[in-house]
Parts: structure tokens; C-alpha cells; sequence
């Protein structure tokens, strides 16, 4: 198991999982994900929040890039 921590971005801006979550590898860490940006972008985490450009950046326990995955209508079509 190792440690992953989802980061919301825009570019610009950058709002922190300081805790992270313990999955078995990268292809889960990417289903938590694009689970994460549709329940963002539907409104069931941080409803009425503008998600427009936003991403969900997954980053290791060392603090390397795994993926991203847009909150917008292009979730999960990556």
C-alpha cells in the first residue's frame, strides 16, 4: 500500500489533502480520483463551487505527480 494525496488546482491556485488515503497503486489512486471529480463537479462535496478549469492532481507519498483528472464534463473520458 502506498500513500496518496489528492490536490485541487487550478494553475493558480492549489487547496491540500494534508491527510492522504492508503490504496494498493496508481489504478486505484485514479478511480478515488475521478470519483472525487464528479462528486465535486455534481455538487455532493463543496456544492456551488465553480470547478470550471479545475483539476484533481494525485500525488504520491514523495510528492510525485501520479495523474490528474479534470472536474469538469471531461471526467473520466481520459
Amino acid at each position: 500500500m502506498a500513500r496518496y494525496f489528492f490536490r485541487l488546482t487550478d494553475g493558480k491556485q492549489l487547496l491540500n489533502n494534508h491527510q492522504g488515503i492508503d490504496l494498493p497503486g496508481p489504478a486505484a489512486a485514479r478511480e478515488d480520483a475521478v470519483a472525487f471529480a464528479r462528486d465535486l463537479r455534481l455538487g455532493a462535496v463543496m456544492p456551488g463551487f465553480n470547478w470550471g478549469g479545475w483539476f484533481v492532481l494525485v500525488v504520491d507519498e514523495h510528492g510525485h505527480k501520479v495523474d490528474e483528472v479534470p472536474i469538469g464534463d471531461e471526467v473520466g473520458k481520459r
